[in-house]
């Protein structure tokens, strides 16, 4: 965003990648912008630059006034988000004068190599200027373009079918940025529909790519001699919209405004030491998988969709069955679409199955969701479980609440164990000092045979909490914690601990769903 008049190097997206496994890159922190609608970005994460720059135009004779206000930027409702909620930098006219805003983590963010990515979608009209990029945090003692800047994504409205990935230093920089467009096919808008903008940024290169297909490499064996590379400091990030401005230009009379700059999430991840051959990832693994058998000789399986696919589309899922929770024996494969759940009416009366699931888009395939087991139910099943409940202070070490309970009988059976914590802070019952991060284990024997931490909203266990008549669970984030599960006849024992270490109230559950 600092004054440049770009050469245009237009690249296309390189080639289909080859499907390999791959392990994901790490979350290390994140801004879904899931709060309530009206609401400001969390000043935890975000800061404000305000005012109109100085120079006077943010060094590109730039038209707006930055603000906080929320009539420029605010959390809305949006169901082409992923979770219905996005960030809108909203920028306004008033009597020849715009307003919008920018924010950055400059004071509560900063990280050194990584992936940076964004999903977003771009405003419309002639003279607007959106950009997510990012900064050195030693722009305040050293300047620009000393300090380096990568810019991530910036769009301006008179080639909407073009977005921009640059890098600028010393040598390198305004102009002269070392830089390339994704160009999108049959002059689409990038403002019609939501993108995922990413980098990968490395010690040796920085890797930019659009909806998973990388459009642009810059190695630092690449910049010219005599410059610098200053990409092995921290830097923070930047989302703003600009209006007006040397590159975009005015907007003309045919930009309406107000114009939004929609950002469904930004995050951060960890990469690993080597890029992966194709330089693409493959979707981080599945998420809270449940196995449980509704019926004699039947298994049903569900899971959540991947955090993040990186980018590319999903194309669907693997399922795999095993008869043992190393996966060696009798291994069978199922590769379906897109439904995050499937009937398998394959299963033996009485046996006992363990299942993962994978996440497939045409970046790979994912490292698979930690196995889950069911046992099958029988056509005349004997056993019962008798339905128990305690509640009592939780934490580590001696402060873990522990219940016991027996499958009797000659037959499995479903059940369904519950960790509340935060359900029990919010109305009706309104209990204070709760746990806030329930971790919920099963064992048989000493052995831990299922876990889980957070509940994620699972259907299948708001299902079997309505059937069986357990209070509801209303907030699907919350780190209230679920195993649904058909266990064959024995003993389990079933325990709550803090998974961060704290201390508070929390309620253990176990329901005989059959």
């Amino acid at each position: 965003m600092k004054p440049r008049s770009f050469i245009l190097v237009s690249a296309a997206l390189i080639g289909a990648p080859v499907r390999v496994p791959a392990a994901s890159p790490v979350l290390i922190w994140n801004d879904e912008f899931n709060q309530a609608a009206g609401t400001q970005p969390d000043p935890s994460k975000w800061g404000y630059d305000l005012g109109v720059g100085n120079p006077p135009g943010w060094g590109n004779n730039e038209l707006e006034t930055y603000t906080s206000s929320p009539n420029n930027v605010l959390v809305v409702s949006d169901p082409d988000a992923t979770d219905g909620k996005a960030l809108a930098i909203r920028a306004q006219a008033a009597n020849g004068s715009y307003t919008s805003a920018r924010i950055k983590t400059q004071a509560t963010f900063t990280f050194t190599y990584g992936r940076m990515e964004a999903r977003a979608r771009v405003p419309a009209g002639v003279g607007c200027w959106p950009a997510f990029w990012a900064l050195g945090s030693d722009n305040p003692t050293v300047g620009w373009p000393n300090c380096g800047e990568v810019d991530v994504m910036e769009w301006v409205g008179q080639t909407p079918s073009h977005i921009k990935g640059s890098l600028h230093a010393v040598g390198y920089s305004g102009g002269q940025s070392l830089n390339a467009d994704c160009v999108l096919p049959n002059n689409a808008s990038y403002s019609a529909a939501y993108h995922v903008f990413a980098v990968d940024w490395y010690p040796d290169q920085f890797v930019f790519s659009m909806d998973g297909a990388v459009y642009e490499v810059q190695p630092r064996s690449g910049i010219p001699a005599g410059s610098q590379w200053p990409f092995d400091l921290p830097f923070f990030i930047i989302l703003n919209f600009a209006v007006g401005g040397n590159w975009p230009g005015p907007p003309n009379t045919s930009t309406v405004f107000p114009q939004d700059f929609r950002i469904d999430y930004v995050r951060v991840y960890s990469l690993p030491a080597t890029p992966p051959a194709n330089l693409v990832w493959a979707p981080s693994p599945p998420a809270n998988a449940v196995a449980f058998s509704p019926a004699a000789s039947q298994v049903s399986v569900a899971w959540q969709a991947p955090m993040s696919t990186f980018g590319a589309a999903l194309t669907g899922y693997t399922l795999q069955r095993a008869n043992d929770a190393a996966f060696t024996q009798s291994v069978t494969t199922w590769n379906l679409g897109t439904s995050t759940s499937y009937l398998d009416g394959t299963v033996q009366p009485g046996a006992t199955y363990y299942y993962r699931v994978s996440a497939v888009s045409a970046d790979g395939t994912s490292d698979p969701s930690g196995a889950v087991q069911a046992a099958a139910l029988t056509s005349s099943g004997t056993s019962k479980l008798s339905n128990i409940s305690t509640r009592g202070s939780v934490g580590t070490g001696a402060n873990v609440l522990i219940g016991g309970f027996v499958v009797s009988g000659a037959s499995p059976e479903t059940v369904l164990i519950r960790a509340s914590g935060p359900a029990l802070a919010a109305s009706p019952f309104n209990v204070p000092g709760t746990l806030s991060d329930p971790l919920l284990q099963l064992y048989s024997g000493s052995s831990v045979i299922a876990s889980n931490q957070g509940w994620g909203g699972s259907a299948p266990v708001a299902s079997a909490a309505a059937e069986v008549g357990a209070f509801t669970w209303s907030d699907p984030s919350s780190n209230d914690s679920a195993l649904l599960m058909t266990l064959p006849p024995g003993s389990y024992t079933a325990s709550i601990s803090g998974a961060s270490g704290d201390t508070g109230v929390s309620l253990l559950e176990v329901y005989d769903v059959q």
